[in-house]
């Protein structure tokens, strides 16, 4: 049956084909080639397996947002994410689990928030779509994600999708521009429109690879810290400092959360690596490199007084209206997410998106298995201080993924997933000093 109406399918397509073909249009048969392949596979695979497939194009895009169409802010990864979630919302909706108590309360204060913001607004349709990108990225895609219960293999395939596509972003940009050279001022952009966006890419692949790491087994190992190098070098051709500084956080912290064996010498491995050879790395490092940008080389002084600028100015703004805001039409203006939310929504708005990334990093904090996914929230927590990103699909892509982990008391878990930590050892009985003779 599935045969014959494959078969009825691609015949209807070939018609459909040969008719615009012969008028010469030329998008509306690309069209046609898209319907007939969806078409195809959706009777082969079925609404759940293709919805799944498409999310799993979807992550896989989200660090090329380089690649969409035409000039606009559409990408390619935002088309594979509706087909997914269409194809999906049956099997969503069928589901009862439920988001943690603290990102449920975050994203309440910002719907409220924005509603009577928006309402307030002189320009008030504007705003409440300016805040739809931001429900979108910040509720619907962890909400998707966390409502699929993946399997272990699967969560494992979305991780690593995000992975291979910043892998691809950079591999492209190497190939366009040369190591060394790219379009703004020397700074590598990869397959992105803009170097923070790459660098954010790589910052956040490279917490992945934290979370892949440990799902790994030893023997193959050495593939993720293989990756891992990449996005680190993603990241120092990008220019960007702040997400420079924040992968360098991220190796800190590592061991600090974790208190194993293994990420203390990771630590000290960094250190030891760091201390031989980053002083010829600054010394050698391209003008648009983020190690040079870090010492005031390349376009770093013109970044600082724009970045001054910008936050005096957001400043400015916040404290001009502190409690109804300004509005959801414009955001990305002050290369501070924080501050950005702050001027949109006023300070309750700021309080929930607070509320939220603080859910997405509560996680990482789980005893004995904790979800080390949550540690691309730490990353981007502090990345936001710095960075203007906030509803950007090269964010979610990643930081939606790490509600997508279940577990329950009766899964089994491999033992390199468990956070050790030292026995504590009984203190000996105190002995009777017997009767003194």
């Amino acid at each position: 049956m599935k045969t014959a109406a494959a078969n009825a399918a691609g015949v209807f397509a070939l018609l459909v084909l040969v008719v615009l073909g012969s008028q010469g249009q030329l998008i509306l048969t690309g069209v046609a080639i898209g319907l007939a392949v969806g078409v195809t596979l959706l009777i082969y695979l079925g609404p759940d397996r293709l919805g799944i497939l498409a999310l799993l194009v979807a992550v896989f895009l989200s660090p090329i947002n380089g690649l969409k169409v035409g000039s606009g802010n559409v990408t390619f990864a935002d088309f594979a994410y509706v087909a997914g979630i269409g194809l999906l919302l049956p099997r969503m909706l069928q589901s009862t689990s439920k988001m943690p108590r603290l990102y449920t309360i975050g994203v309440w204060i910002l719907v409220l928030d924005a509603l009577v913001v928006s309402l307030l607004s002189p320009i008030a349709l504007v705003s409440l779509l300016g805040f739809v990108r931001v429900f979108y990225a910040i509720v619907i895609i962890p909400v998707v994600m966390h409502r699929l219960r993946m399997g272990f293999h699967l969560l494992n395939a979305f991780a690593w999708a995000f992975v291979l596509g910043q892998i691809v972003s950079m591999a492209k940009g190497t190939i366009s521009y040369g190591i060394h050279s790219s379009v703004a001022g020397g700074r590598g952009v990869g397959w992105t429109t803009h170097p923070n966006f790459y660098g954010l890419g790589g910052q956040l692949a490279f917490a992945l690879l934290v979370f892949l790491f440990y799902r790994t087994p030893r023997q193959y190992r050495w593939i993720v810290v293989g990756a891992a190098v990449l996005c680190a070098l993603s990241v120092y051709q990008s220019g960007s400092r702040a997400s420079l500084l924040c992968i360098t956080l991220t190796v800190l912290l590592w061991p600090v959360v974790e208190r194993t064996a293994i990420s203390v010498y990771v630590l000290t491995s960094f250190a030891l690596v760091a201390a031989v050879v980053l002083n010829y790395l600054i010394s050698t490092a391209p003008e648009g490199s983020s190690l040079a940008r870090l010492k005031g080389g390349g376009t770093s002084q013109g970044s600082n007084q724009a970045r001054e600028l910008l936050l005096s100015q957001g400043w400015e703004k916040f404290w001009a209206s502190p409690i109804k805001g300004n509005g959801w039409s414009d955001i990305l203006a002050y290369h501070n997410a924080y501050l950005e939310v702050a001027v949109a929504g006023g300070v309750f708005a700021v309080v929930g998106f607070v509320f939220v990334i603080a859910a997405h990093i509560k996680p990482l904090f789980d005893e004995p298995v904790p979800n080390r996914l949550a540690f691309v929230a730490l990353s981007y927590a502090a990345f936001a201080a710095i960075g203007p990103t906030v509803y950007d699909r090269v964010l979610w892509g990643a930081l939606g993924l790490v509600f997508a982990l279940h577990r329950t008391p009766d899964d089994p878990v491999p033992e390199d997933e468990l956070r050790a930590r030292p026995e504590k050892k009984p203190l000996p009985a105190l002995r009777s000093p017997g009767r003194i003779r």
